[in-house]
C-alpha cells in the first residue's frame, strides 16, 4: 500500500498567488491576505524531491505548475485535464498514484471532494483510473456517499451507490447517510436511497434513533411517509425511550402525528398505549406538546382519548400543571375544556394555580380561577397560590388574588406570613403593595420563632426595608421565642445600619438594655461577636456595660473571650463603671479567660490596667494556674515576664502548691524566664568596684512552704524531674550555694572528718591486726607473742558503727522503700554491717563465728567499702565531684556492657576447663573463669600454658597424662580467644568508655547537679524549723568585683565566691541586653535550628549524590 500524501486545504478548492516553487510556497501559503490552502504537507518522498529541487513528472507535475503559476485551477479540473491527454480511457502513465490517494487534514481524499461537489465525471475518473475504496473514511466516518447527502449532490450521489457505495455504511456517531437526509428533510435524497435494494430502513445510530424517529424530528411528512412506506418501525425507540409520537409532539408536528396514528390504526395497534408510551421522564406526548405549547397536537392526541390526568416523574405533574407553569392560554383553555382537574395536585402538593403564580402568569391564573381553581389550596409547605406568589415577587399576580378574595393573613408551615416571605426574600415593592392592605394585623403577625417582620428584617441585615417599616409606622414590643427584640439580631450580626434604622424606632431606643432568655443585651452580643462599630454605636446611645446575663457575665468578659482587642480597650475606659474584677458563675474574671482563651494582647492589657493576679475560679486557679494546666506556654511567657510577674508568681492557690513547682514540674521553659527575672544587675559598669548582682530566692525557696505542711525547695524539684538547664542556672547555684554555706558546709566538714577519722583508725586497726595473726588451713588464729589487744580502739570503731547504723535506721524509716532506690545508702549499710561482724569478736573478747575466715572476710570487705564510701563522699567538693560522676557512669556501662557478654566468657571458661583440665590455671570451672577474665585483659600467658607443654609433650608428674591433650583444637580455641575477647571485646568497652566520653561527662554533669540539689534539700529537711526560719534569706547580694581576705575566707569551700561562678554572672551581664530578645524569639530560634539541621543534612547528601555520579561516571554507568 502506498503511502498517502496528506494535503491540508480548505476543500480542496482553489489555489491562488502561488508565485515561487512550491519549496518556497510553503511560507508564501500562510501569509497574511492570501486565500490558500490551510497548509501543504508532504509525506517524506515529496518532500525531499522539493528540497532537492528535482523537477516533478507527469500529474505530480501538473500539480506542482499548479500550485505556481497562480492561475487558479481547480485540483478536480487537472484531473479532468489529465484524462483528455489519456484520450479519455485513463490518466497518464507517469501519474502519481501516492497523490491520486492524497488527503486533507480532515482525511478526505479526491473522491470525497469530487461527491461533496457533485463532480459525477471526476468521479468516474477516478474510480475508473485510481485505486481508490469507493468506501474509504475520512476523519469523522464519512465516506463519500455520506458527504454527498449532507451537500445534496445528487449526480454524485446517483453515480456512487450505481458504481457499488455502501448505503448503510455509519460514520463514528452511527448516523447512516439515510438517517442523516431523514433528519434534514432531503426527500429527493432519501427516496433514492430507498429505492437501494440495499438499504437497512431501521437502521440505528448509537443514541438508537432511527431514520423515522429523525423524520419525525425533523418535519418531513414526505420523508416519514417513504420510511412507512418501506416497512419503517413505527414502534422503536431511542436509547432515552423516546417514540415517533413524543419526537413529532415536542416539534409540534400535527398531520406527522396524524400519520403516525393512521399508520397505527392501519397496522392494528393498541392506540391508547401506542399515545401513551413515556419516556426516559416519564412524558407522554402530551406531556411534551403542553410544555411546548403546541395546541395542535394536543388537540389531536385528545380526540384519540389520551390521558389528560396522566402525571409524569416524581414530581407528578399532570399537563395543567406544565401548561401553567410556562404560561400557554390556549392550551391551558383547551385542557379545562377537556375535563382537566383544576385543582389536581403534583407531587408537591401544587396546584397548576401555584405554577401560575410562581411565573407571575396573570391569565393563567384568571383563567383557572374563573373555572373554580381553589383560591386557598396549600402545598407540601402550606402555601398557598398567593404565599408562592409573594415569595416569587410575582406582584401582578398576587393583586389578581388578593381581589379574588385570597386570604392576606395565610401563614406558611413555619408560620411565615406573606410580609415575612416577603422581608425574606427581600421583595421591597411586595412589602409596599402588602402593607397598604392591613398593616397594623400585618405587622402583628409572628412565624413559628415568634419573629415578627421587624425581627427578620434585622435577621436578614436589610436596612432598606427596616426604613420602609419606619415610615409606615409598623412596631411591635412583643419579644421572639428566645426573648429578643430585633435590636439583639442586629447586634448579633454586626449590622450597622439596621441597628441605626432599628434605633430611629422611639421604642427601641427604650429597649436598649433589654434581655434575651440567656440574659444578654444588644451589648453582649456585638461585644461577643467583636462587631466593634456596633459596639460604639450601641455603647454611645447608652448600652449598659455593667448589665451581667445569666453567666454573670459582662460584655468585658464576652468581648475577651471573642479576642477583640478594641473593645476591651473601650470597656477598660476610666470613664466607664469598672468591670474587670467582676466574676462570672464560674468564678472567672476577664483576666481568667483571657489565660483560657490565649488572648496575649487583651492579657497585657488587663495586667497594665491592675487586674488581680491572686483571683481564684471555681476550681481555685490563678491566672497561671490557668495557664499551666492548659499547658499554654505563650500565656505563660506573657505573665512571667510582665513587670508584675512576681505578684503572678506568688499568688496562692487552694492546693497550696506553689505556682514555680509547677512550673518546673510542667513548663520548664516558662520557670527559666521566672529565673532570669529573678537576677538583678547593677546599673554600674561590670568592672566597677561597687558592681553587684541580686538574686531573689523567693520563687524558688519560699518561707512559707519550708514552715507549712507543703514543703517546696526549688532545686529539689529540679532534680526530681532531671531539669538541667534550670540547676544550671545562676539563680539556683547561687541558692544552692548560700545554703550550703548557712546549712551544711560545716556539717559537712564535720562528718567528713568523723568518717576520716573512722577510716583512719579502722585501716590502722585491721592491718596491725593482720600482721599479728596467721590463718591457718583448718581456719584457726595463730596469735603472735603481743596476741593481747588492750587498745580501745575497738570499742570507739563500734561505737561508729552503731552510730551510723542508727542512721540508716532512722534514713529508712524516713525515706522507706526510697532508701533502696539509691545506691549510696545500700554502700553505707554494707560497709556498716561487715564492719560491725568485724569488730565485734575484739570487743567481746570472744570467739562469736566459730570460724575466723567469717570475720576476716567480713573486716576485708568492710576495708574496701570504707575507701569507696571515702571517694564517693568527695563528690560534694565541687572541684573533683565531675570526675567522680564520670567514673561511676564509666563504671555502671562497663557492668551493663559485662552482664551481657558474661555467658560468653563462661563458655570459654567451660571450654578451657574441659580441654586444659590437667593445668592448675583451668582445674575448675571457678578458677578457669577467674583466669579467662585475667586473659581478657591481656594476660595470656601464652608459653607456660600452650606452647611449651605441647612443644615438649609434658605431662603431668609420675603419670602418661598430658597437660595438652588435645593441642589442634587448643590453638584454635586460643586464638578464637583472643580475636573475639582479647581484641573485639576489650576494645569494644574502650570505645565505650573514651569513645562516648561526650555523653558520659553531659550525663555525669547532670548527675552532679541532681546529687548537689539533692544533698541541700536533704540537710535543710533535717534542720529545725526555728533554725530554718532564722537563717532564711529572701535574696543575696554579691559584689563580684570585690576581693575581701576575710570574706573569702568565710565563703570558701561554699562555691559562693567560686571565680568560674563570678566570672559566669560577668558574662549574663554583658549578654543581658540579648537575653530579653532571644526569649521573645524562643520558638524562632528553634525553627532556625531545625532549619539548620535540615541544610546541613541537603549538604551532605548532595555530597553523597556527586559521589555517586563520580562513581557512576568512572565505571561508565548510564542512567536508564
Amino acid at each position: 500500500m502506498v503511502d498517502k500524501t496528506d494535503i491540508s486545504e480548505e476543500a480542496y478548492v482553489r489555489f491562488s498567488d502561488g508565485k515561487k516553487s512550491s519549496f518556497s510556497l510553503r511560507t508564501k501559503l500562510i501569509s497574511p491576505g492570501t486565500v490558500t490552502p490551510l497548509s501543504v504537507c508532504l509525506d517524506h518522498n515529496v518532500e525531499m524531491a522539493t528540497y532537492s529541487r528535482k523537477k516533478p513528472e507527469g500529474f505530480h507535475k501538473n500539480f506542482h505548475r499548479m500550485l505556481s503559476s497562480g492561475q487558479g485551477v481547480s485540483v478536480l479540473e487537472v484531473v479532468q485535464q489529465e484524462y483528455l491527454k489519456a484520450g479519455g480511457s485513463q490518466l497518464t502513465s507517469s501519474t502519481e498514484e501516492e497523490l491520486i490517494n492524497a488527503t486533507d487534514s480532515d482525511g478526505c481524499t479526491l473522491l470525497h471532494h469530487a461527491a461533496r461537489c457533485n463532480k459525477s465525471a471526476t468521479i468516474n475518473i477516478l474510480l475508473d483510473g485510481g485505486n481508490f475504496d469507493i468506501d474509504q473514511v475520512q476523519n469523522m466516518g464519512f465516506t463519500a456517499l455520506h458527504l454527498a447527502v449532507r451537500h445534496k449532490s445528487i449526480e454524485a450521489l446517483k453515480l456512487l451507490l450505481k458504481r457499488g457505495a455502501d448505503p448503510n455504511k455509519p460514520d463514528n456517531d452511527g448516523c447512516t447517510p439515510l438517517l442523516f437526509a431523514s433528519r434534514r428533510g432531503y426527500t429527493e435524497i432519501a427516496d433514492i436511497l430507498l429505492s437501494d435494494e440495499r438499504i437497512k430502513v431501521n437502521y440505528a445510530n448509537l443514541a438508537k434513533i432511527t431514520p423515522l424517529l429523525a423524520a419525525c424530528a425533523g418535519g418531513s411528512k414526505p420523508v416519514c411517509e417513504m420510511l412507512l412506506a418501506h416497512n419503517a418501525d413505527i414502534t422503536t425507540k431511542s436509547s432515552n425511550l423516546t417514540t415517533a409520537v413524543h419526537y413529532a409532539a415536542f416539534s409540534g408536528h400535527a398531520e406527522i402525528c396524524e400519520l403516525l396514528i393512521t399508520t397505527a390504526n392501519k397496522l392494528q395497534l393498541p392506540l391508547n398505549d401506542f399515545l401513551e408510551e413515556r419516556d426516559v421522564e416519564d412524558s407522554t406526548a402530551l406531556h411534551l406538546s403542553c410544555f411546548k405549547g403546541y395546541t395542535g397536537v394536543a388537540k389531536l392526541l385528545l380526540l384519540y382519548g389520551v390521558d389528560y390526568e396522566a402525571v409524569r416523574g416524581v414530581n407528578l405533574s399532570t399537563p395543567l400543571h406544565l401548561t401553567a407553569f410556562r404560561g400557554h392560554e390556549e392550551m391551558t383553555r383547551l385542557l379545562i375544556s377537556s375535563g382537566a382537574m383544576v385543582d389536581s395536585k403534583d407531587g408537591h402538593l401544587q396546584t397548576p394555580l401555584h405554577q401560575a403564580a410562581k411565573l407571575n402568569h396573570t391569565k393563567i391564573a384568571e383563567i383557572l380561577l374563573e373555572n373554580g381553581a381553589s383560591i386557598e389550596a396549600k402545598n407540601m409547605m402550606d402555601m398557598t397560590p398567593f404565599l408562592i406568589a409573594v415569595a416569587h415577587g410575582a406582584k401582578e399576580t398576587v393583586e389578581v388574588l388578593l381581589d379574588r378574595g385570597a386570604d392576606l393573613f395565610a401563614r406558611d408551615s413555619f408560620h411565615n406570613s406573606g410580609l415575612h416571605l416577603a422581608v425574606m426574600y427581600k421583595r421591597k415593592e411586595m412589602i409596599h403593595t402588602l402593607l397598604k392592605r392591613d398593616k397594623e394585623k400585618l405587622v402583628e403577625l409572628r412565624s413559628n420563632d415568634l419573629q415578627t417582620v421587624i425581627h427578620l428584617a434585622a435577621r436578614y441585615e436589610e436596612p432598606e426595608i427596616l426604613n420602609i417599616l419606619e415610615e409606615k409606622h409598623c412596631y411591635s414590643e412583643q419579644q421572639d421565642i428566645n426573648s429578643k427584640i430585633p435590636l439583639h439580631h442586629a447586634a448579633e450580626n454586626g449590622s450597622l445600619e439596621c441597628i441605626k434604622a432599628l434605633l430611629r424606632f422611639s421604642k427601641f431606643l427604650i429597649s436598649l438594655n433589654d434581655r434575651d432568655d440567656k440574659g444578654k443585651t444588644p451589648l453582649h452580643l456585638a461585644a461577643s461577636n467583636n462587631h466593634v462599630e456596633a459596639f460604639d454605636l450601641l455603647l454611645a446611645k447608652g448600652g449598659d456595660v455593667g448589665c451581667q446575663d445569666h453567666q454573670q457575665s459582662t460584655p468585658l468578659h464576652l468581648a475577651v473571650q471573642a479576642g477583640s482587642l478594641e473593645i476591651v480597650r473601650r470597656l477598660l475606659n476610666p470613664m466607664l463603671p469598672n468591670t474587670l474584677e467582676i466574676k462570672d458563675t464560674d468564678q472567672n474574671t476577664p483576666l481568667l479567660i483571657a489565660c483560657m482563651h490565649n488572648r496575649l494582647d487583651i492579657l497585657k492589657l488587663l495586667l497594665d490596667k491592675g487586674a488581680d493576679v491572686s483571683a481564684l475560679n471555681k476550681d481555685c486557679m490563678s491566672c497561671l494556674d490557668v495557664a499551666i494546666e492548659w499547658d499554654s506556654i505563650q500565656v505563660a511567657r506573657t505573665l512571667v515576664k510582665h513587670e508584675r510577674w512576681k505578684e503572678v508568681v506568688h499568688a496562692s492557690s487552694k492546693d497550696q502548691i506553689p505556682a514555680m513547682e509547677k512550673l518546673i514540674q510542667k513548663l520548664p521553659e516558662v520557670a527559666e524566664i521566672v529565673l532570669d527575672q529573678c537576677i538583678t544587675y547593677d546599673h554600674r559598669p561590670i568592672n566597677h568596684l561597687e558592681y553587684t548582682v541580686t538574686f531573689n530566692f523567693k520563687p524558688l525557696d519560699p518561707l512559707d512552704c519550708l514552715l507549712s505542711d507543703h514543703y517546696f525547695f526549688g532545686p529539689g524539684a529540679m532534680a526530681t524531674y532531671r531539669r538541667e538547664r534550670l540547676l544550671n542556672h545562676s539563680v539556683t547555684q547561687a541558692l544552692l550555694r548560700w545554703k550550703w554555706l548557712v546549712l551544711g558546709k560545716y556539717l559537712n566538714y564535720f562528718n567528713f572528718a568523723t568518717f576520716l577519722a573512722f577510716l583512719v583508725m579502722f585501716s590502722f586497726f585491721i592491718v596491725d591486726k593482720r600482721s599479728r595473726v596467721r590463718l591457718t588451713s583448718n581456719s584457726e588464729i595463730d596469735k603472735g607473742s603481743d596476741s593481747e589487744n588492750s587498745s580501745a580502739l575497738p570499742g570507739v570503731v563500734l561505737a561508729f558503727v552503731i552510730l551510723k547504723i542508727m542512721s540508716e535506721i532512722i534514713q529508712l524509716a524516713w525515706l522507706r522503700l526510697n532508701y533502696f532506690k539509691e545506691y549510696s545508702n545500700l554502700l553505707d549499710l554494707a560497709m556498716e554491717i561487715t564492719a560491725l561482724i568485724y569488730i565485734l569478736p575484739y570487743v567481746t573478747n570472744d570467739e562469736l563465728y566459730g570460724n575466723a575466715q567469717v570475720q576476716w572476710r567480713a573486716g576485708t570487705l568492710a576495708l574496701l567499702l570504707t575507701y569507696i564510701n571515702c571517694i564517693l563522699s568527695l563528690r560534694r567538693v565541687s572541684g573533683v565531684a565531675i570526675y567522680i560522676s564520670m567514673y561511676v557512669e564509666v563504671f555502671l556501662t562497663f557492668i551493663k556492657v559485662i552482664a551481657i557478654f558474661a555467658v560468653f566468657l563462661i563458655g570459654y571458661a567451660l571450654v578451657f576447663h574441659v580441654l586444659l583440665i590437667e593445668e592448675d590455671n583451668f582445674s575448675s570451672v571457678w578458677i578457669s573463669f577467674v583466669k579467662i577474665v585475667v586473659m581478657m585483659v591481656g594476660e595470656m600467658d601464652y608459653s607456660d600454658l600452650l606452647s611449651s607443654n605441647v612443644v615438649n609433650s609434658a605431662k603431668v608428674p609420675g603419670t602418661e597424662i598430658l597437660y595438652v591433650p588435645l593441642p589442634v583444637l587448643s590453638y584454635i580455641m586460643f586464638m578464637l580467644f583472643v580475636l573475639s575477647v582479647s581484641i573485639i571485646l576489650m576494645n569494644l568497652l574502650v570505645g565505650l568508655a573514651v569513645g562516648d566520653i561526650d555523653s558520659i561527662q553531659k550525663t555525669a554533669t547532670l548527675r552532679n547537679l541532681i546529687d548537689q540539689a539533692n544533698l541541700v534539700d536533704d540537710i535543710q529537711r533535717r534542720y529545725p524549723k526555728w533554725i530554718l526560719k532564722y537563717t532564711y534569706q529572701e535574696s543575696l547580694v554579691i559584689k563580684p568585683n570585690q576581693n575581701q581576705f576575710l570574706k573569702m575566707l568565710l565563703l570558701s569551700g561554699s562555691g559562693v565566691t567560686d571565680s568560674g561562678f563570678l566570672d559566669s554572672l560577668r558574662k549574663e551581664k554583658s549578654s543581658e541586653g540579648d537575653g530579653d530578645q532571644d526569649l521573645d524569639n524562643y520558638e524562632q530560634q528553634r525553627y532556625e535550628k531545625q532549619e539548620k539541621r535540615i541544610k546541613n543534612l541537603q549538604v551532605t547528601v548532595d555530597a553523597q549524590t556527586e559521589l555517586l555520579k563520580a562513581i557512576a561516571d568512572k565505571l561508565q554507568i548510564e542512567k536508564r
